[in-house]
């Protein structure tokens, strides 16, 4: 007796051999196969809403599907573009801005060649603003913060790139699965940053203990901290390590007095770290 794991094999392997057709002929579509059956999306199914809302402190951020972005303003609002499909809710209570992006269909997929709006979540904080904490868990899709004063910041990504620009940070802890991360004029107090599958390249200054663990991919420091003023554990199993462009053979250490130290372990990579 044919089983539902079979079926729904079959339907994948279908939609992705006319997906293929289709996209040799010209044209550009994709497949969503979910609990429901197999949906065609079209661009009428993708919707815009912004919103004005109350001012908050703190931001609290579960997402499954969407990018999200967190972006200066003169107000306190947000944007949501997404497909009707989706099931994205917010709400600021006690000075807290939560939203919950989950997929209103859940176990789907979306397979073919598309050129579709990917949905997206923007949050504008008024400039100038001091967040106390950002807590944020995305299991798919990219993450943009940009010019944000924040005292805490638990950021979880598992599937997508993360990307900071021009951030004012107190403890920052970010856990990425797979992406890249890519931190400009990014100044933090203390920070640790676990990456499994992806690069990670970060100019600005690392004060306090700063702690950075990779299993794949390079790592570029671009930092603004005194060498004389650093504290360094640099630990590599396979790659090389380049400091202030000078060549060193295995494993490196420096010891400094003071509150500034940076540890890196790095399993497969290259490492490049630049000081004043």
């Amino acid at each position: 007796m044919t089983s539902l794991k079979q079926i729904a094999g079959s339907m994948i392997v279908i939609g992705i051999v006319l997906a293929i057709i289709g996209y040799t002929s010209g044209g550009k579509w994709s497949l969503t196969i979910n609990n429901s059956g197999i949906h065609v999306p079209n661009e009428q199914s993708f919707v815009t809403n912004s919103n004005e809302l109350d001012a908050f402190t703190s931001i609290n951020i579960d997402n499954q599907h969407v990018d999200v972005e967190i972006l200066p303003s003169d107000s306190y609002s947000i944007e949501v573009s997404s497909f009707e499909t989706t099931d994205i809710t917010y709400e600021v209570k006690g000075g807290t801005l939560t939203v919950d992006a989950k997929n209103a269909k859940n176990n789907g997929i979306t397979i073919g060649f598309t050129s579709f709006k990917t949905p997206t979540i923007k949050i504008y904080v008024p400039k100038d603003t001091q967040l106390s904490n950002i807590s944020l868990d995305s299991s798919f899709g990219d993450v943009n913060l940009e010019h944000l004063n924040f005292q805490q910041l638990n950021l979880i990504v598992r599937h997508g790139d993360l990307s900071m620009e021009n951030i004012v940070a107190g403890h920052t802890e970010i856990t990425q699965s797979f992406g890249d991360m890519s931190l400009r004029q990014f100044a933090s107090t203390s920070f640790v940053a676990e990456s499994e599958h992806g690069d990670i390249d970060i100019d600005g200054e690392l004060n306090g203990k700063s702690t950075i663990d990779s299993s794949f991919g390079d790592i570029d420091l671009d930092l603004l901290n005194k060498e004389s003023e650093l504290g360094l554990d640099l630990n590599m199993s396979f790659g090389e390590i380049s400091f202030n462009d000078q060549s060193i053979e295995g494993d490196f250490s420096q010891s400094q007095n003071g509150d500034n130290q940076l540890q890196v372990s790095l399993s497969h990579g290259d490492l490049d770290l630049s000081l004043k």
